[in-house]
């Protein structure tokens, strides 16, 4: 794939153009080609239609004669005289004159009814105590049908009737009917009966029949997966399947294959002749594909000639970008054949002009803003030196202050460079709760030697949540406000805790100081501009957002003032791990 994309991607427009207009003729051409199925689908429907129609009447006549067989098995069954009879022989002993006159009149019923059937092999009658009476027509062979495997067939459906098709040299179609006695519906067996029906012969009848009407029909019928007709040995091959229809060959000839399944579950499969059709259709392919070769060259011509009119101009935009790519000169703005050119290659002219008086203009700009940034890097260079000074200046006072008597200056000054160094040289937006602590250690230890025993710090922050990450110069704010306006308004002893916990979403850092309070919704206020952000509004407000860019919105500052103490929460994300 990376291969083709790298081919597509060198060719030439030229070359691009016309595949694509190749590939899209060939989509239309593959539409064209598709469409003609459309109409040729719908002739198969008809046909289908037309032919399942033929089917059906022929399925609807075989089914009526084969419901004429079950309808006289049920007159056999009910038949009062062969009831009274067979009832007679199986409540008398075999040989007295009573049981004799009953097995005669059976006899005669069953010759009578025999009278009734047409397009049947047999008909057999077998009582309960194994007498068999059987009437055989045309050129059958007389043997016993009525075998054990077939009476116990029968009677596994208590008196209904059952359709038996068996598979062999001739295929052989069976009514069964168990007859039972109905005196007082005592339903005793009395008997069985067998109707072999002469199924080709029927099926014959009905086909003679269509072909006289002008609709010859070439058929396969199948009793579950038995074939109990076919009217040649091609069709014999196809197997029963789904209803619906199939263009398919068979015996060297394009035929529709349409099966259908009746009422009674028989599966019929007959065969069209599609051959006509077929020569029709590969006229009508043939003719549309020679129609869409010549448009397909006709146009590729035209669109290279247009392609080409086109592509000309490119190539002047082309040899414009080499010449700026070489000199860097800006394209003179005067008149160009292209300069009231309203289209897609007239405006790339212009943008292009345009472009390139606009990248010297501000190559002129940029050269001077080099200067600037030069002089201005010159002047921080200047600045770093009032840091050092800085810095040198208070280790110098550290080191005479601790050879003076009262080592408080030494403290002082030793906190305050420490506290000024990490303030100024610290470059990280983040750092640790315990970084954060130690600036603002340095700084109580000069507020501490200031208020003495007026000021009393406390600190409970777990080692564990050290290495935890904050905001730099967070906390030190903090105890500064707490100090400011705590310590000086207070006479007592102003105690200031800096504490840190474990809370469900993540961790608190605490600042809490006895003085006088604040409002708990100061920085709701300071939001809202309900307050005017003055003093320790501005920076609280300024670590509120600070811890809120650094993590999000769910963090921040809140205040609390219970019991005589005000507390600073500082809400952080749990980082220990």
């Amino acid at each position: 794939m990376q291969r083709l994309r790298k081919l597509w991607r060198d060719l030439r427009v030229r070359t691009k153009f016309l595949l694509i207009l190749l590939l899209a003729i060939a989509l239309v051409s593959f539409t064209a080609v598709g469409t003609l199925r459309i109409p040729m689908k719908a002739y198969d429907e008809r046909l289908y239609q037309s032919s399942s129609q033929m089917i059906t009447l022929f399925a609807e006549q075989i089914q009526s004669e084969l419901e004429n067989f079950e309808a006289i098995s049920y007159r056999i069954l009910t038949d009062n005289t062969l009831q009274k009879n067979l009832t007679v022989m199986e409540e008398t002993s075999p040989g007295t004159v009573t049981w004799l006159n009953a097995q005669s009149e059976v006899g005669d019923r069953v010759a009578y009814f025999s009278l009734w059937f047409s397009d049947a092999v047999c008909f057999q009658l077998k009582t309960s105590q194994n007498v068999s009476y059987s009437q055989f027509f045309g050129a059958s062979v007389s043997f016993d049908r009525l075998t054990e495997e077939r009476i116990e067939y029968a009677s596994g459906r208590r008196g209904n009737l059952v359709w038996l098709a068996e598979d062999g040299e001739t295929p052989q179609l069976f009514l069964l009917r168990e007859i039972r006695e109905m005196d007082e519906m005592r339903l005793n067996t009395l008997g069985t009966i067998l109707i072999e029906v002469d199924f080709p012969a029927l099926v014959e009848k009905y086909r003679r029949g269509m072909t006289q009407m002008g609709s010859p029909l070439s058929c396969v019928v199948y009793s579950g997966d038995i074939c109990l007709y076919a009217s040649n040995d091609d069709i014999r091959s196809l197997a029963p399947g789904e209803d619906g229809y199939l263009r398919m060959k068979l015996g060297g000839k394009d035929v529709l294959c349409v099966r259908y399944t009746g009422l009674n579950g028989m599966k019929y499969v007959t065969l069209v002749d599609y051959g006509e059709i077929t020569s029709t259709i590969s006229a009508a392919t043939t003719l549309t594909v020679v129609g869409i070769v010549a448009a397909t060259v006709l146009a590729l011509l035209i669109s290279a000639l247009l392609v080409s009119s086109i592509l000309n101009h490119l190539q002047v935009l082309l040899n414009k970008f080499d010449d700026f790519a070489i000199r860097g000169v800006p394209v003179p703005k005067e008149n160009s054949p292209y300069q009231d050119r309203q289209d897609e290659i007239g405006r790339l002219h212009r943008h292009f002009d345009r472009m390139t008086r606009a990248w010297d203009r501000m190559n002129r700009i940029k050269e001077e803003q080099r200067r600037l940034l030069q002089e201005k890097q010159m002047q921080q260079l200047r600045a770093q030196v009032r840091p050092h000074f800085l810095y040198n200046t208070l280790e110098s006072i550290y080191c005479l202050a601790r050879s003076a008597p009262d080592q408080r200056i030494a403290v002082m000054t030793d906190a305050l460079g420490k506290m000024l160094r990490a303030s100024l040289n610290e470059t990280r937006d983040i750092v640790t709760v315990a970084e954060d602590l130690q600036v603002t250690r340095e700084y109580l230890r000069i507020q501490l030697i200031r208020y003495g025993e007026r000021l009393r710090v406390e600190y409970d922050v777990p080692d564990s949540l050290l290495p935890c990450r904050i905001p730099a110069m967070t906390i030190q704010p903090l105890v500064e406000n707490a100090v400011h306006h705590a310590a000086e308004e207070m006479l007592d002893t102003c105690i200031i805790r800096i504490r840190g916990a474990v809370v469900q979403d993540g961790i608190d850092i605490m600042v809490e100081d006895n003085g006088p309070g604040m409002d708990e919704n100061i920085l709701a206020k300071l939001e809202s501009g309900e307050v005017k952000p003055e003093g320790l509004g501005i920076g609280m407000r300024n670590i509120h957002k600070r811890v809120q860019y650094a993590f999000s919105s769910q963090y921040g500052l809140r205040v609390r003032c219970e019991n005589g103490w005000t507390r600073i929460i500082v809400h952080l994300p749990d980082t220990r791990n």
